[in-house]
């Protein structure tokens, strides 16, 4: 009889999903996620599945002297080494387009109750205030505005379509690589142009040196005084202090933060007390269908180690 793969388990995934590793692996739990504790319990792993939140480094990956797959449960990858991954020969997994709808849905959440307080609203009918929460207009409707996403791939562009083709929103888009062509009425711009031109703004860019603090003062006092801005990407590529600040001067209108840096933003900071921000606890992915679909991870692990046992 092969014996089964054995396989660390680095962060916990839904039962069904670990039923299935343990029915056909040799699976073991990290006791802890540091570097330390991983590099002492890889030894004679050939698979490792982490979350995306674990730091998958070059030590770890040159402490599993067996490791032949890394899959990472979720988008992104920016935790993993992966130069020093492909220098070992080590395949790195993931699922980027698992969650990529649930994100979309988010945003486009995030940039609609901006534009109407629903949740205000809602609370004031349920304190008898029936009469007075409705005597005045309230909001904008999504089809006036001008959309810019900056970052057009799976996320974006589906953003994009929900904007132009659903809500009849003009949008614009800027992205450092060629992308297209598209389905839909959009079209590209230079950065400058989509921070002075557009009503609100979506982040979709991965975090790079190049992302790291992408939207900073400069780029906030670009954008109009009732320009809202809606991050769904990653925390860090907005500069917290200067959105802050920008929020708290009336420099931008709002904004919409599913990701902060840093993460999670201690109780007492500021951002919580701007009643123009709203702040999801990183959530954009974590639909039912979204989970299963970025632990489905662990059976293309499976799939792998079992391909390479035939090769």
């Amino acid at each position: 009889m092969v014996p089964r793969p054995k396989i660390l388990l680095a962060g916990g995934l839904d039962t069904e999903t670990e039923r299935r590793l343990a029915e056909r692996s040799d699976l073991h739990r990290a006791p802890a996620l540091d570097e330390q504790t991983l590099c002492a319990v890889m030894t004679d792993c050939v698979g490792l599945i982490a979350r995306t939140h674990v730091p998958v480094t070059r030590r770890v990956l040159e402490a599993g002297s067996a490791l032949r797959v890394v899959g990472v449960a979720g988008v992104g990858t920016d935790r993993v080494d992966t130069v020093a991954a492909r220098e070992i020969g080590i395949e790195v997994l993931n699922t980027p387009d698992a969650a990529s709808d649930a994100v979309a849905d988010l945003a486009l959440l995030l940039m609609l109750s901006l534009l109407r307080p629903i949740q205000h609203l809602s609370a004031r009918y349920r304190a008898g205030e029936f009469a007075d929460a409705r005597r005045l207009p309230h909001g904008d409707e999504l089809h006036q505005k001008t959309i810019g996403i900056v970052g057009m791939g799976r996320i974006g562009s589906r953003v994009a379509r929900r904007c132009a083709a659903g809500f009849g929103a003009r949008v614009m888009y800027n992205d450092i690589v060629p992308v297209g062509p598209f389905d839909f009425d959009v079209g590209k711009v230079e950065k400058e142009q989509l921070w002075r031109e557009c009503d609100i703004i979506s982040l979709h860019v991965p975090l790079t040196p190049d992302t790291r603090g992408l939207v900073d003062a400069t780029v906030l006092n670009q954008m109009g005084a009732d320009a809202l801005l809606i991050n769904t990407a990653r925390g860090a590529v907005v500069d917290t202090a200067a959105l802050t600040t920008a929020l708290q001067d009336g420099q931008i209108g709002g904004a919409g933060l599913d990701v902060t840096d840093p993460e999670p933003l201690p109780a007492e900071h500021p951002l919580f007390l701007e009643e123009r921000c709203i702040i999801t606890p990183h959530v954009a992915a974590r639909t039912q269908l979204g989970i299963r679909r970025m632990y489905a991870v662990a059976d293309a692990v499976l799939e792998y180690l079992a391909g390479s046992e035939r090769d």
